[in-house]
């Protein structure tokens, strides 16, 4: 095909003007390219050099300009290529086959057409498609600001509150609700606008480890995450962070001085986070944190099961959550949103 069709007409040739010098100049070459074999072919194959300049016509320029293109390479085949040339022919092979070209032309010229119409209409509608999705993408990255925003603005007035709260345990427990509402308000940022994308949930994880270290004034060291290669959706990558920074929280509430290892599996139907240490100490202390009705009350609300679990690398606190797929095929999964 020539460089010049290689893309949409509509981007290389502009007005009917052009067009339909570009469609004589088709005619034109396909007469040229077969006089030079008169001598040769006769009457044979009079039509045949006519058919790309009719096709490429009705590609690029609609059904008008390859109409008059099949007319005018009919009638200069007719009268010069068809034997005897430059003559009137009225034998019914010469008819025969004046009329094959003109039934063949006209299939084509409809079949192009027609497809080039439909490749439009759908290129159309993908358009539109894309722009709503571009809305819907822009207005999901303005709820998820807007809530970002308004979960600090919480956070900062349960700081306000725990401030001025005379009792201890209110304080405490105030303090605490801040440290989580913040917790929640990093999911938002880091997930936002990856919508329909898979999340590292590796690095995510990762990243969760350092904010819980950093608001509960540990070393970042204290938490090691195990590579995986684990990828997650975002609505499980969500619920599992805020189950993880939870279960993290209440460790570091008892205490325990010993590194925390952080390791995940996938399977078919669920997604496992464990979280073992290495100090003598740690078993007691995992035992006591699985155990706790808020921990395991937050977990089961979010669609996650928590338990303890012993294995070739240890005791470990298990966090355990349906895969999307299977929450599809047996009920729902909650999350945060």
């Amino acid at each position: 095909m020539l460089p010049w069709l290689s893309r949409h007409p509509s981007a290389q040739l502009r007005g009917p003007a052009a067009s339909w010098l570009w469609t004589a100049a088709l005619v034109a070459l396909a007469f040229f390219i077969r006089l030079p074999m008169q001598p040769v072919l006769g009457g044979g194959l009079a039509y045949s050099s006519f058919y790309p300049a009719v096709i490429l016509a009705a590609y690029a320029f609609g059904r008008r300009q390859a109409t008059v293109a099949s007319i005018a390479s009919a009638m200069l085949a007719f009268w010069f290529f068809v034997e005897p040339a430059y003559a009137w022919k009225a034998t019914p092979p010469v008819f025969t086959a004046f009329a094959f070209f003109a039934v063949t032309c006209a299939v084509a010229i409809v079949v192009i057409t027609g497809l080039t119409g439909a490749l439009k209409a759908v290129s159309g509608e993908l358009g539109r498609a894309q722009a709503v999705a571009d809305s819907h993408a822009g207005l999901f990255r303005e709820l998820n600001e807007r809530m970002s925003h308004h979960m600090r603005l919480v956070a900062g007035v349960l700081a306000l509150q725990a401030k001025g709260e005379p009792e201890p345990l209110v304080a405490d427990s105030l303090k605490r609700a801040m440290e989580r509402t913040l917790l929640i308000s990093r999911v938002h940022r880091e997930l936002g606008g990856r919508v329909d994308e898979s999340v590292d949930f590796d690095a995510f994880a990762a990243a969760l480890a350092r904010a819980v270290c950093q608001a509960r004034e540990q070393s970042a060291d204290r938490v090691v995450v195990e590579p995986s290669g684990l990828k997650l959706g975002v609505e499980e990558a969500t619920s599992m962070g805020v189950a993880l920074a939870e279960c993290l929280g209440a460790l570091f509430d008892t205490e325990v001085s010993d590194t925390l290892r952080i390791r995940f599996d996938a399977h078919a139907r669920q997604a496992e986070v464990a979280i073992s240490g290495a100090g003598d100490g740690v078993d007691g202390v995992l035992v006591t944190v699985t155990n706790g009705y808020l921990l395991r009350a937050m977990t089961e609300q979010l669609g996650a099961a928590v338990a303890l679990r012993a294995d070739a690398d240890g005791s470990a606190l298990v966090l355990s959550m349906p895969r999307a797929g299977a929450a599809r095929g047996g009920g729902s999964t909650s999350t945060l949103h």
